[in-house]
C-alpha cells in the first residue's frame, strides 16, 4: 500500500489587515490551497515578523494600515530590506479578494473554495453583518456624577 506524501507548502504569504474579518476570510481563503499565511495588522506587525525571519514570498498588505505606516511606507521598507518579496497593495474589498485569487491562480493544482465574486461577497456580508449588530448595540446610559462639596 502506497503511502501519501504530506503536501507541501506553495509559497508563504504575509498578509497585513488591520480588520480581523477581512484577514480572517482572506486568509483561510489562500490556506484551502496550503499556502502558509503569517497574519500581521499593522507595518509594525509585519516588520516583526520579517525580521523575525520566517521565509517570505509574497506580502499582501491593504494600503491604509493602522498605526503609523501605511502599505506604502511598508512596502517601501520591504523593497529597500528584503527585494526578493513581491508585494501587492490593495484597497478595497474586491480588489483585496482579486489578490487572493491571483494568487491561488498561479497553482494550477489548487482548486480554491469559490472564486472571486463568491469571496468579495462573502466579506461584503460580514462586514454588513457586523455594522448591523454594532447598530443594534444598546447604547450606555449616561454615568452621572456626584458633585464634590468644597
Amino acid at each position: 500500500m502506497a503511502s501519501r506524501k504530506p503536501s507541501k507548502k506553495m509559497a508563504t504569504v504575509l498578509l497585513v489587515e488591520a480588520d480581523v474579518l477581512v484577514r480572517f476570510a482572506l486568509a483561510d481563503h489562500l490556506r484551502t490551497c496550503e499556502i502558509t499565511v503569517v497574519e500581521a495588522v499593522d507595518a509594525d506587525d509585519a516588520k516583526a515578523v520579517l525580521v523575525a525571519g520566517p521565509e517570505i514570498s509574497i506580502l499582501l498588505s491593504d494600503t491604509q494600515l493602522a498605526g503609523e505606516g501605511s502599505g506604502f511606507v511598508l512596502a517601501q521598507w520591504v523593497r529597500r530590506h528584503r527585494p526578493s518579496i513581491e508585494i501587492i497593495l490593495t484597497g478595497s474589498i474586491a480588489s483585496k479578494a482579486q489578490a487572493a485569487a491571483d494568487i491561488l491562480a498561479r497553482m494550477p493544482e489548487c482548486v480554491p473554495n469559490g472564486d472571486t465574486a463568491t469571496l468579495t461577497t462573502k466579506l461584503n456580508a460580514m462586514l454588513a453583518e457586523r455594522k448591523r449588530r454594532l447598530r443594534q448595540q444598546p447604547k450606555a446610559a449616561p454615568v452621572k456624577r456626584k458633585r464634590q462639596r468644597a
